[in-house]
């Protein structure tokens, strides 16, 4: 199993961006394409089926089947994860996938796997052979789970707190936000509303927002020519020092030098395909 492609998507509002993502397209081969979208309203087209798209659903396209996203909303952009993954000679991961996608490929597992997938990104890409497997590793361990049962959340009172402060992060990812207008909104005290985010989230829900803006700003320095300052400004943060240094701490790198490796990646995938085709 090799990851061809792992892309995630901010806020899908650019004409040129909806018109690349939202082409209708398919992968021959081995090569099944997963999407996971996290918010936004519109449609996913997967074969013959159109679905609606639901905050935490991922769906799951085999090779050859047309497949096209539809913005239908600026207001409420598209945010999501697409994995492409190659599978030929993989009997284990061609089982899991086959066995996956006769479900009609579409699962319900909640927006809170965003980090599952902003993890296994990193891993994939870092370059060192020992992520890389764990990156694949933890895969196949999520399609386990998945064929199981056991990747899609159980539903509770408890749940529904959580995932609708998840909600209202997510509605401020370009803002600011602190814990105590989080805790009134969801009508729970600060105390128990922490306890309840940290036992589903493994985090307190002040850190996982601050991975939230992070996960943004990824995207905007990947995928963007806006300056630094500027995403600082964009996701509120009080100047370009304080971003910098929040973006280094998860990240492991400054702003500048992650999109300079996300460049280096692309000029080198941009050489790949051309040789390719001649």
């Amino acid at each position: 199993m090799r990851f061809e492609d792992f892309i995630f998507v901010y806020h899908l509002r650019d004409e040129r961006q909806i018109a690349w993502h939202g082409r209708s397209h398919s992968h021959g081969g081995r090569l099944y394409e997963l999407h996971y979208f996290i918010s936004g309203e519109g449609s996913f087209r997967n074969g013959s089926i159109i679905h609606r798209i639901e905050p935490g659903t991922l769906y799951l396209t085999p090779p050859s089947a047309e497949h096209q996203i539809a913005a239908t909303d600026i207001k409420r952009p598209i945010t999501y994860y697409a994995l492409l993954i190659d599978v030929e000679g993989d009997a284990e991961a061609i089982g899991l996938l086959e066995s996956l996608s006769a479900r009609r490929g579409a699962f319900s597992i909640g927006p809170s796997m965003r980090f599952f997938f902003a993890d296994l990104q990193g891993k994939s890409a870092s370059g060192r052979p020992e992520l890389v497997m764990a990156a694949h590793h933890g895969f196949l361990a999520f399609l386990y789970g998945l064929a199981g049962g056991q990747a899609v959340p159980a539903r509770s009172a408890d749940n529904a707190h959580v995932e609708k402060g998840l909600a209202i992060m997510q509605g401020n990812i370009e803002g600011k936000l602190d814990l105590g207008e989080l805790c009134d909104r969801i009508q729970l005290s600060r105390e128990h509303f922490v306890r309840l985010f940290s036992e589903r989230m493994g985090m307190p829900p002040m850190r996982y927002y601050a991975r939230l803006k992070i996960e943004a700003a990824r995207a905007m320095l990947s995928s963007t020519n806006l300056r630094v300052q500027e995403i600082a400004d964009k996701l509120g943060y009080e100047n370009q020092f304080n971003f910098a240094r929040a973006f280094k701490r998860v990240s492991g790198m400054p702003p500048t030098e992650y999109r300079a490796t996300c460049l280096q990646r692309a000029d080198f995938a941009a050489g790949a395909d051309s040789a390719a085709r001649d």
